[in-house]
Order: C-alpha cells, then sequence, then structure tokens
C-alpha cells in the first residue's frame, strides 16, 4: 500500500546551474528542504531533514571536500556523497529520493508515500468493558483486551541509557508477575528505556516462551540479547502495514517512523473495531499519515537523552545556553505534540514515556554523606 508522490520539479535551467557538491533545494509548494548532490553529472538527493530528530541540515564549513553536511539542531554530520552519516560515525543512512530526468531536461525528485493500511479489512465496533487498558510506568501499558493480555514496552525494573535514566514511578508490585502473564508484549525499538534488558533477564527466567512483537527494522531489536544473557524463544518480527490477527476481536498493526526508519516503530491496536494509536517515540510516525478519531492516543512526551545537552562542552556552552537550549527543545517538542493530537482528534490522548529521572534516589543519600563528610574534614583541619 504505497505510491510515488513528486515532491520537487526542477526545470531544464535549474537543472542546468547546479552546482558541483552540494545544492540547497525549496519547495515553492510546501516549503519543504532538499539537498541535491552532484558530481561527474551524477545526481543523488535526500530531504534536509536530520534522522536523528529531524534537524535541518547546513554546508559543514569544516568540510574541505564539499561532501558534508551539518544538522543545526545536535551537529550531526552527514556524507550527501554517500548518503552515510560519518558523525556520529556508523549511525544511519540516510533515505535517497529518486531522481527522474525529464524528456525536456529538467528532473524530479520522487518520494514512495506508505498510505492507510488500517483501512484494510474494517470492522464495525462493539460495546467495551471497564478497566480493560492499564498503565504500569513510563511507557509500559498494559491492555486487557477481552481474554487477552497485551503490554507495550516493559521497563519495570533497573536503570536505562548506562544508569542515566531511572523509573521516576515505581510500577505495580505485582507488574512482573502481569508481565510474565502476557499473551503478547510489544517493543517498539531498541532503546533502554523501551528495550530494558534487566526486565527481559527477569521474564526470561521465568516465562521464556512469552510471544514478542517487534518490526521488520534494519537495526534488528533483539540483536544484544544474547550478550545480555537474556533467552527470549518466541520473538516475532513482522513487517510493517500489515494487520496481525490475535483472535476475532483483537488485531495490531506495526507501523515505521519516517525520520528513523531503520529504528523507531508504532503502532495501533484494534480491539472490538476500536482503535488505540501508540506513536510511541517516533518522530514522524509512518510519513505523517495516522488513523484519525481514535478512541484512545499514546505518545512521548519528553525530548533528549541522558545527560544532553551536558555533552556540549566549552566556547559557547555556557549553563545558561544550555538551560535556554532544553528550554527551546522541549518547547519545540511539545508543540509538535499538540499539533499531532489536535489534527488527529482522538477521544483520550494520554503522554507518556516521559516518566523518568537522571539521579537514582539513593544518589541523594550519597550526595548529602560527602557533604557532611567534606564538611567534618575541613572543620577538624
Amino acid at each position: 500500500m504505497s505510491s510515488s508522490k513528486t515532491v520537487l520539479s526542477l526545470d531544464s535551467e535549474a537543472v542546468f546551474s547546479l552546482k558541483d557538491g552540494i545544492n540547497f533545494k525549496k519547495s515553492p509548494d510546501d516549503g519543504k528542504c532538499y539537498i541535491i548532490y552532484k558530481e561527474n553529472g551524477e545526481l543523488k538527493a535526500c530531504k534536509n531533514q536530520c534522522k536523528h530528530q529531524g534537524g535541518l541540515f547546513i554546508k559543514d564549513i569544516e568540510d574541505l571536500d564539499g561532501r558534508t553536511v551539518r544538522c543545526t539542531k545536535h551537529y550531526w554530520k552527514l556524507n550527501v556523497s554517500t548518503m552515510q552519516y560519518v558523525n556520529p560515525p556508523d549511525s544511519f543512512t540516510q533515505d535517497e529520493l529518486d531522481v527522474v530526468m525529464t524528456d525536456e531536461g529538467g528532473l524530479q525528485l520522487v518520494e514512495v508515500i506508505v498510505w492507510d493500511p488500517w483501512l484494510a479489512d474494517p470492522q464495525d465496533p462493539q460495546e467495551l468493558q471497564e478497566g480493560e487498558v492499564s498503565y504500569l510506568t513510563h511507557a509500559c501499558m498494559e491492555l486487557q483486551l477481552g481474554g487477552k493480555k497485551m503490554i507495550f514496552d516493559p521497563w519495570l525494573t533497573g536503570p536505562a541509557f548506562a544508569r542515566g535514566w531511572w523509573l521516576l514511578h515505581e510500577p505495580p508490585a505485582d507488574s512482573m508477575e502481569r508481565l510474565c502473564m502476557a499473551d503478547l508484549i510489544y517493543i517498539s525499538h531498541m532503546h533502554s528505556d523501551h528495550l530494558s534488558y534487566p526486565t527481559l533477564k527477569s521474564l526470561s527466567a521465568t516465562r521464556p516462551d512469552v510471544p514478542i512483537y517487534v518490526g521488520d527494522t534494519s537495526r534488528p531489536v533483539f540483536w544484544m540479547l544474547e550478550k545480555r544473557q537474556v533467552q527470549l524463544t518466541n520473538i516475532n518480527v513482522v513487517p510493517f502495514g500489515i494487520w496481525q490477527n490475535i483472535d476475532e476481536h483483537l488485531r495490531f498493526m506495526i507501523l515505521k517512523d519516517e525520520v528513523h526508519p531503520e529504528l523507531d516503530t508504532c503502532i495501533i491496536v484494534e480491539y472490538k473495531g476500536h482503535m488505540i494509536l501508540n506513536t510511541v517515540d517516533c518522530t514522524r510516525p509512518n510519513y505523517g499519515r495516522l488513523p484519525h478519531n481514535v478512541d484512545l492516543m499514546m505518545s512521548d512526551f519528553a525530548g533528549g537523552a541522558s545527560g544532553f545537552p551536558m555533552t556540549f562542552s566549552g566556547g559557547k556552552y555556557t549553563e545558561s545556553w544550555k538551560a535556554d537550549f532544553i528550554k527551546n527543545e522541549r518547547k519545540k517538542l511539545m508543540n509538535y505534540k499538540a499539533q499531532l493530537v489536535k489534527s488527529l482528534q482522538p477521544k483520550i490522548y494520554c503522554p507518556f514515556a516521559g516518566y523518568f529521572v537522571e539521579a537514582h534516589p539513593s544518589d541523594r543519600y550519597y550526595k548529602m554523606f560527602t557533604i557532611l563528610c567534606t564538611n567534618s574534614v575541613l572543620g577538624s583541619g
């Protein structure tokens, strides 16, 4: 279920004026930006949109070869001649647009658009019962859908991001038991606040055969499981945009992110004709095409990652600069989420996946202990 769309057209004069190296172009129709790279008469093209968090690229003044652009958001760098990110290395590959030459000597940049696969085989809504959706913690939701229990992104114990994040709210005391009783588990992507190795290790010790579903991304979600001594035997990698039927009333569909198609996914669950949309951490889920008027929509509302942007140091990166940067980034994120909810008009919206802290509660004790010891030493000296 896809089609091609021309996103930018250039006439023969504009094509002739393309210089060797990097060319920045903006569509006069919708204002979206693109990059065209020319070398030895050959053309490559991509969106001017960083796959990290959707920032805009500009010329990289440190690149003497004229092949690299730099993201204005987090300073990631892309070699447009190869469509590989060089900073950080071995990270993403930029998606190319098709360059189609016209008979008149112009060109068109063509993008493949994914349409609305959830419209396949529609079902009439049936009456629901109370208490069929429960929140556990962070991005972990439990859906009790008739006789089936479905759980999203179980991070129930331990830290994430190399001890950089800790759960803000302790999950219910029986949450691990409930996880072990799940009929199916969906894990959206490999970030450790969604793919929690401590949680999965506990799960594998009790019920290694629990059905787990992930999208067919180019970066395998579970490539580190064996190294972390996590033995799960029923992992199901499913294609995007196709209904997965669980029983006569329950089905789900996994969709990929436009900005991070090799990494991020989201999910639509339909139960008795009622839809739940969980966009999780996707920057632009399913190319921006999502179902409207769903019964329940969930999405993250936190930005950045552990320590960000404290990894910037020196020069202009003062404490006040960092504070302003964080404020502006979070404001942009909240505006985007608000616009997405406004456009989709869900009956209920649930923001989640932002309930973490960057210091373990015990750190407060150690900090106070250190201060007391220091004061004691200074006082005795």
